[in-house]
């Protein structure tokens, strides 16, 4: 038989960079796949694997702002979501991305079944079931922090969560899920591919375990589960703690228009944003987290560029103009210190901040943290979250979680017609799904 699907590597023009990474194309007499091979290059398809999580929590988030001038330049769609209106859209956006994902997710897991697991084919069998619960578990993750409420432990069990698609028959109606159902398959497909998945992948686009405990802990954390978290941060740190130091050339090409490699030696699994006007070159960032940044601390100048005025981002993990949303070490540090200091660890916390501030400062400048009590110590820590992780698609799964324990942030833009507020635990939180999906499948609309 001849192969339907070969796995390739090239020079990722999307990426606008010369590295290498996988990559799949298939013939004009493309059928179902059937073999181990075959499933694998579904898998390694990375532009529907990888490249295309959910952006529109990002652009909707205080990190991003857009000055009037370029906002009435957007078209009325991209306005509209850019000042949390009421707007119409339609499919070929997040919501399809991550549905693409998905079905081929279900595809695999449905086909491999059929592929007896014997002695000389049980490393690929499992390293192949384990990927595709991880990548539909990351899709479903992404689409929950997109499309529904924060998990509040009170409503989780009648807030509208995304559609669980259990196959990859398209005549299977479309239903909503809660949010704990939700939730709950995130977690049941994770913990289902850690032990089936290899500790680290022979490249950064593909599952492993150390993907498996990022995605955990984040989840977790976007729960508000920060025992749990603490564990799978703490399962992640025990294999792969490095972290670049940006005063390192080794590390960072300080005078490169995007100074980090992509698969740099922090980036355990490499995903990325969909690309967007409003989260790239178009947007500034929001000017009181730029001004939060010391002189000394070299993310102010790896991370932004100033042009006419405008503070842009250029910090991506990714090498290039797309946005890192994968996981990476800096993240799980931060995670790990923020339950830390959750728990009263004050110590243990603070060790794991001034290890990673210690390599975000120039060399001989930092002065180690030293915060008396617990309250201000999370303050500091999750102020360093928001510096550290701008534009990697967190923040605003991040504003969700920490107004629900009432911290309280409002979030203002300006619009044509004056200043537009979106204020804590706003329907809106949820974003819309797309227009034309509620008409098809007659499914609920999030509450506005």
């Amino acid at each position: 038989m001849k192969k339907i699907i070969i796995i390739i590597f090239l020079c990722p023009l999307l990426l606008l960079s010369c590295n290498k990474y996988l990559d799949i194309q298939s013939n004009n007499r493309l059928v179902v796949p059937n073999s181990l091979e075959d499933l694998q290059g579904l898998l390694d398809n990375s532009k529907n694997m990888n490249l295309n999580y959910c952006g529109l929590g990002e652009r909707s988030s205080d990190n991003v702002y857009i000055p009037l001038e370029n906002l009435n330049t957007l078209a009325v769609e991209s306005k509209e979501q850019y000042l949390w209106k009421e707007t119409v859209y339609n499919y070929a956006n997040d919501w399809s991305a991550m549905y693409t994902t998905v079905y081929n997710a279900n595809l695999v897991l449905e086909k491999i079944e059929a592929i007896q697991r014997d002695s000389g084919n049980v490393l690929d069998w499992d390293r192949i079931k384990g990927s595709a619960l991880l990548f539909r578990s990351a899709a479903y993750l992404s689409l929950l922090w997109t499309h529904s409420k924060a998990f509040d432990t009170n409503t989780a069990k009648t807030d509208l969560g995304i559609v669980l698609r259990e196959t990859s028959d398209f005549n299977v109606k479309s239903v909503r899920s809660s949010v704990e159902q939700g939730y709950n398959q995130v977690l049941a497909d994770l913990h289902a591919a850690e032990p089936l998945l290899p500790t680290e992948a022979t490249h950064a686009m593909r599952p492993s375990k150390l993907a498996v405990y990022g995605l955990l802990a984040r989840t977790y954390l976007s729960m508000c589960n920060y025992k749990q978290a603490l564990v799978y941060a703490n399962a992640y740190l025990n294999i792969k703690h490095e972290l670049m130091n940006y005063n390192d050339q080794g590390d960072v090409k300080a005078s490169a228009n995007y100074p980090f490699a992509i698969f740099n030696r922090e980036t355990a699994f490499f995903t990325q944003l969909r690309s967007s006007t409003v989260t790239a070159a178009y947007s500034s960032i929001e000017t009181l987290l730029y001004l939060a940044y010391d002189t000394n601390d070299l993310r102010k100048q790896l991370f932004f560029k100033i042009t006419k005025g405008i503070i842009n981002f250029k910090g991506q993990y990714t090498g290039a103009l797309a946005l890192f949303g994968g996981i990476a070490t800096d993240e799980i540090y931060l995670t790990r210190a923020e339950c830390l200091a959750r728990e009263g660890k004050l110590d243990a916390a603070l060790a794991d901040l001034n290890l990673l501030l210690e390599k975000r400062y120039k060399t001989g400048t930092f002065i180690p943290i030293n915060v008396m009590n617990a309250t201000d110590l999370l303050d500091t820590i999750l102020l360093e979250r928001r510096k550290e992780l701008v534009y990697r698609g967190l923040r605003w799964m991040d504003i969700k979680r920490l107004n629900l324990e009432g911290r309280e942030i409002h979030l203002i833009r300006q619009g044509e017609d004056g200043q537009v507020e979106l204020k804590p635990n706003d329907n809106r939180y949820a974003i819309a799904l797309p227009d034309d999906i509620i008409r098809i499948t007659g499914m609920l609309q999030n509450p506005r």
